[in-house]
């Protein structure tokens, strides 16, 4: 009788013998008749198709994941790209207006200096303080230093500004028109009342007072207030509105408050009256102007 050990062996070697000779027979029958299948054949494929669906829709899922991760990069970049260019073409947008607005406000100046016939210098403001009791600005020349001094009078397009408070090399302080300290000696257009204007102390904001008006001037709320010709100031220039009217009953004068007509907190470029207008002369001579190099230039 065989040992025990030796007929495992026998019985691997039948096994695999069988295995064998059985795959031989169904890769022979395979070669003659590749369209046959064979019951092993069937049974693998019923195993592996439900599997390889499931790995094809896999992929197909993986593909188009990943086809959309790539797309959503590109417009990503294609999104950035363009806020880029956005934000260029509204900084370029916004120095256009800026430039435009600056070229509106140098034509009108010029415009102004032209029709004054007093000398003027242009400035550039470059500092505005403005305290409940004290309204100062500080102007700067690009040119002209030393031809500036005290009292001259500081006017733009819009109207009067002020004087010339302080001077320091090529930086001026102004006198605000609306600081208690201002004198500017106007009239009312429509009744040829003359007063005395001065700003108004306290938290009131931008406002003024005319003083010394006559209380038969009968002024009303609206009137126009213009420089008088006095004081080194151009004549006819617009100083303000009468906003509020007071009588006193008691007394001979009115209690005017005016509204300027300048935007002291936009004020950017101004003209400094360095000599009054000459006087009606018809057999003067053509108005002498400053040298060119006084005359307007481009801030930037």
């Amino acid at each position: 009788m065989l040992p025990s050990g030796h007929r495992q062996k026998i019985r691997e070697a039948v096994i695999i013998t069988a295995a064998f000779l059985t795959a031989l027979f169904l890769l022979r029958q395979s070669a003659k008749s590749p369209e046959y299948l064979s019951p092993v054949d069937r049974g693998i494929l019923l195993l592996v198709t439900p599997l390889q669906s499931r790995m094809a829709r896999l992929a197909r899922s993986i593909g188009h994941a990943a086809g959309q991760y790539v797309d959503l990069v590109h417009v990503r970049a294609e999104n950035e790209t363009l806020h880029n260019e956005n934000g260029r073409l509204r900084a370029e947008l916004l120095e256009a207006r800026r430039g435009a607005a600056e070229s509106v406000r140098f034509q009108r100046l010029l415009g102004l200096r032209n029709a004054v016939t007093a000398e003027t210098l242009v400035a550039r403001v470059i500092a505005i303080d403005v305290s409940p009791y004290f309204r100062v600005a500080r102007i700067q020349l690009d040119r002209g230093e030393g031809l500036v001094s005290r009292g001259m009078p500081i006017i733009t397009p819009d109207g009067v500004v002020g004087r010339i408070n302080r001077v320091a090399g090529d930086t001026s302080d102004i006198l605000l028109s609306v600081d208690p300290r201002s004198a500017i000696d106007v009239v009312l257009p429509r009744t040829g009342g003359r007063g005395i204007l001065r700003g108004k102390p306290g938290e009131n904001g931008y406002r003024c007072a005319i003083e010394y008006l006559m209380q038969g001037e009968q002024a009303k709320e609206g009137d126009l207030v213009v420089t008088s010709g006095l004081g080194g100031f151009p004549r006819d220039l617009p100083v303000g509105k009468i906003s509020k009217v007071a009588r006193n009953a008691a007394g001979m004068s009115q209690d005017l408050e005016v509204s300027p007509e300048v935007d002291f907190a936009r004020l950017s470029e101004v003209l400094v009256v360095v000599a009054p207008a000459p006087p009606a002369d018809p057999e003067a001579g053509a108005h002498k102007a400053l040298a060119p190099s006084h005359g307007l230039g481009v801030y930037r």
